[in-house]
């Protein structure tokens, strides 16, 4: 077990950059929302999504709940693959998430057509989520 959990972090850090290369740019044409578009736009709705993470593209469906701050849906990352609880809320503009021990992140929200965009701080898509 431990000598698979480390060729499992050292393909994750060989790949990582490879990886977030793999991310979209935002399009030009996609419109920041506010806080009250992204909750009209999230609360009780289930998405499709592929998230661009450290560790790999993950893919999968999530229903968000803001107004119990809660998200539950399923994740396909590599060969692992499972149901998932998170934490959501708004801050300000920026819509938040944390789910299992990884740190809360805190995105702006985009959409253009029928695509929606969460862009970090610094401008990278974290996820690209369509409605299902």
């Amino acid at each position: 077990m431990r000598r698979t959990a480390c060729a499992i972090l050292a393909v994750s850090a060989a790949t990582t950059s490879a990886l977030a290369e793999q991310a979209p740019q935002l399009p030009a044409s996609a419109k920041k929302l506010t806080a009250t578009e992204i909750v009209e736009l999230y609360d009780g709705q289930t998405y499709s999504y592929t998230s661009y993470t450290r560790f790999g593209v993950a893919t999968g469906i999530v229903t968000y709940d803001l107004q119990n701050n809660k998200s539950h849906g399923t994740y396909k990352l590599g060969w692992h693959h499972g149901a998932i609880d998170g934490r959501i809320r708004m801050d300000g503009d920026r819509f938040c998430y944390k789910v299992g021990i990884d740190r809360e992140h805190c995105d702006f929200v985009y959409v253009d057509g029928d695509s929606v965009y969460d862009v970090d701080p610094d401008g990278a898509v974290r996820s690209v989520n369509k409605r299902v």
